[in-house]
C-alpha cells in the first residue's frame, strides 16, 4: 500500500463521517484523534494506529503501560481496528494490515460476547473494500494500484 493507496482507503472510511484515527499511545487516557498521519518510519508511533467508528456503542478501554510510558488502547475490549501501516525501506515494501477482535469480555456476564453488529459490519466493509479495490496477491495479501506500480518498477514486497 503506497501513500496514494492509503489515502484512498482512509478517504473511503472517512466518507461515513464517523471515523477517528487514534495514536498507539497517549500521555493521558483521553486519546486525541489524529487528522494527518505522519510519514511512516521504524518508530511504531508512526506506523500503528487505531481506527474507531464513533457510532459504536462500546466504550474505548485504555490502560497505563509503563513500558511505553503512557496509555495504550485495549484492542480486545475496545471497538477499534488496529491499523498497521506499510512502509518502504529501499526498494522493499513491508506489509501493513488491519486487525480487529470480534469479541470482548463482558464484566457483568463474566463471559466473552460478540462486539456490536455495527462494529462487525464496519470491519467487514473495510475488508470488502480492500478485496474490491486491491489486487489479491497471496492468501492474505492484497496490493493497491500504487503498490502494483511499485512492483512493476522493480520494488519487492515483504
Amino acid at each position: 500500500m503506497t501513500k496514494e493507496d492509503e489515502d484512498s482507503f482512509l478517504q473511503h472510511l472517512r466518507s461515513s463521517g464517523h471515523l477517528v484515527i487514534l495514536p498507539s499511545t497517549s500521555a493521558s487516557s483521553n486519546f486525541t484523534p489524529i487528522s494527518v498521519l505522519p510519514e511512516p518510519t521504524e518508530d511504531e508511533a508512526t506506523r500503528k494506529f487505531w481506527l474507531q467508528k464513533t457510532t459504536v456503542s462500546l466504550p474505548l478501554v485504555t490502560e497505563y503501560a509503563s513500558e511505553k510510558s503512557g496509555y495504550v488502547i485495549d484492542g480486545f475490549q475496545s471497538p477499534v481496528v488496529e491499523y498497521l501501516r506499510p512502509r518502504t525501506v529501499s526498494q522493499v515494501m513491508l506489509a501493513g494490515g488491519i486487525r480487529a477482535d470480534m469479541n470482548y469480555l463482558d464484566n457483568e456476564q463474566q463471559d466473552l460476547v460478540r462486539k456490536p453488529t455495527d462494529f462487525r459490519d464496519w470491519f467487514d466493509s473495510m475488508q470488502n473494500w480492500i478485496r474490491k479495490n486491491f489486487k489479491h496477491l497471496t492468501l492474505l495479501t492484497y496490493v493497491g494500484p500504487g503498490a502494483e506500480k511499485f512492483s512493476e518498477e522493480g520494488g519487492l514486497f515483504h
